[in-house]
């Protein structure tokens, strides 16, 4: 009979009628409450174009981060510098080249210094632009206050005029001079409204990148009031759907041609706030993101003297992704930038199309009832088009003009979205997705801050906020003595002078 499914007064019956335990005495085996995380596989650096491996090498040489999080950061760069020239068209269908990044990586891993070398470039351009910007919004106030008078002195001298007058006189003066655009390519942790606000009145491509992660995550912006808003507007932008805002304050707008990324890095603590959260899960959104948590490297890094800021490869790498970010975006309308991108289509060679129909059909399968990826099916079937991306980011990292995805590049990018499928498979064998295995854990934890010893009535009292009953206390403690991790004491126990009937010990 399991220890789960057995009464308080069975439990007990096991126990020598006269024995009283010993916290620490004669435990049997524990049994963990959560499945051990099987070993990751290593981050195949291989499949990168030369100035992103080159890049990622020397930075796992002097940063020595797991080499992992170093290939997000980079991957990261190169969405950002090409998200907004192209989406892949594979037979009608429309993929931006867009991408949700997550990172899992303790405190300590060197997070900031991977985004800082792999954004180095981004970071430059983006100042650059803030520079031209203060250029522009002195010659567009002084364009906008003359219009501006003019317009006045129009209207007072057509005052005695009809309105077909007054209205041609207003003609006359032209359009009113546009304010420029704010530039920031780059941000932390903002609210949706901010984020919409931001490509509607400034640069149509941007990154959410954050090396602390759980600022978004626990901030204003997925707390319970905005979690679904949130959520569902930020996949619409995976997806590249238009914006589609309907506000009394703000009127009604839609925004074409905009395009996000995401990289967020986070610690493992917040892997269940994440990942094991029910309705980023039923929205779809984790299946969007691309997750890679690494074996720590903490403990292994012994100084090296290199200067990332001056080593040759990093310089280059530096200068292919500056030729990337300056060269100008596909605008809709140039005189116009408010109306947004409009991306040319990039479309699959021959035996890329081949390669990447096979691998879609083997997705496919896999996550049939019963197969390899049935408990990440939303992943799974996301692979294909994760695939693609992936191969047209690298393309045209590659080569920016390039108009056609190549077989090597597609093997690279099914390379790649493996990976990505492998760890978001271990990532779930790794969860606790019962909520008793969670709260086990808190009653775990309460046990051994009181010393391992309590009388049942205190736990229901004192305990963790979701234990407020008997058998609900009952239920999770009996979970612990089947895991080897909890035990009935003897019938009047005495804890800290209290005499109790249902006493339980915790295993320190």
């Amino acid at each position: 009979m399991s220890v789960s499914s057995m009464s308080y007064d069975e439990i007990r019956a096991r126990l020598a009628p006269n024995e009283e335990p010993t916290n620490g005495e004669d435990w049997p085996e524990a049994l963990p409450l959560r499945r051990e995380m099987p070993e990751g596989d290593p981050y195949p650096l291989d499949v990168l174009p030369g100035v992103l491996k080159g890049a990622a090498t020397r930075m796992h040489e002097s940063i020595q981060a797991p080499l992992a999080l170093i290939g997000q950061s980079i991957l990261g760069g190169a969405v950002l510098a090409v998200q907004g020239h192209a989406n892949v068209s594979i037979d009608g269908r429309r993929f931006p080249l867009s991408l949700f990044l997550g990172t899992i990586a303790e405190s300590g891993e060197r997070k900031t210094a991977c985004d800082n070398a792999a954004l180095a470039p981004h970071r430059k351009r983006e100042k650059d632009l803030k520079d031209e910007l203060g250029l522009e919004r002195a010659d567009y106030d002084a364009e906008h206050a003359a219009w501006k008078k003019a317009r006045e002195e129009a209207l007072s001298a057509s005052k005695n005029k009809t309105r077909e007058a007054k209205a041609q006189a207003i003609k006359a003066l032209g359009p009113e001079p546009l304010a420029p655009i704010d530039p920031m390519m780059i941000a932390q942790e903002p609210t949706y409204e901010g984020l919409v606000k931001s490509l509607a009145d400034g640069w149509p491509s941007m990154g959410l990148f954050s090396d602390e992660g759980g600022q978004f995550l626990g901030g204003h912006a997925m707390n319970a009031d905005n979690l679904v808003k949130t959520a569902t507007g930020l996949s619409d932008l995976w997806q590249g759907n238009p914006i589609r805002r309907t506000r009394s304050g703000d009127g009604s707008f839609v925004l074409y041609g905009r395009r996000v990324s995401l990289h967020l890095m986070f610690q493992p603590v917040l892997l269940d706030l994440l990942f094991g959260n029910a309705i980023l899960g039923g929205q779809g959104f984790n299946a969007r993101i691309l997750a890679a948590y690494p074996a720590s490297t903490i403990g292994t890094r012994l100084y090296r003297a290199i200067d990332l800021n001056q080593d040759p490869v990093m310089l280059r790498y530096f200068a292919h992704m500056m030729q990337i970010l300056e060269t100008p975006l596909p605008w809709e309308d140039p005189q116009d930038l408010r109306r947004g991108l409009k991306q040319r289509e990039i479309v699959l060679a021959p035996d890329a199309m081949a390669a990447w129909i096979r691998f879609h059909d083997h997705m496919e399968r896999l996550s049939a009832p019963g197969a390899a990826l049935e408990p990440i099916k939303a992943h799974a079937a996301k692979a294909a088009e994760q695939a693609a991306r992936l191969a047209g980011i690298l393309a045209m990292t590659e080569n920016l003009d390039t108009g056609v995805i190549s077989k090597s590049a597609m093997h690279a990018g099914i390379k790649l979205i493996q990976f990505y499928v492998n760890e978001a498979l271990r990532l779930h064998q790794g969860r606790a997705d019962d909520p008793d295995i969670v709260l086990a854990e808190k009653v775990l934890a309460w046990g051994q801050a009181r010393g391992g010893r309590f009388g049942a009535t205190e736990l229901y009292q004192f305990g963790p906020n979701a234990i407020r009953d008997s058998k609900t206390a009952l239920r999770i403690l009996n979970l612990l003595a089947d895991h080897g991790l909890a035990r009935t004491l003897p019938d009047g126990c005495v804890i800290d002078g209290k005499s109790y009937k249902h006493a339980w010990e915790v295993r320190p």
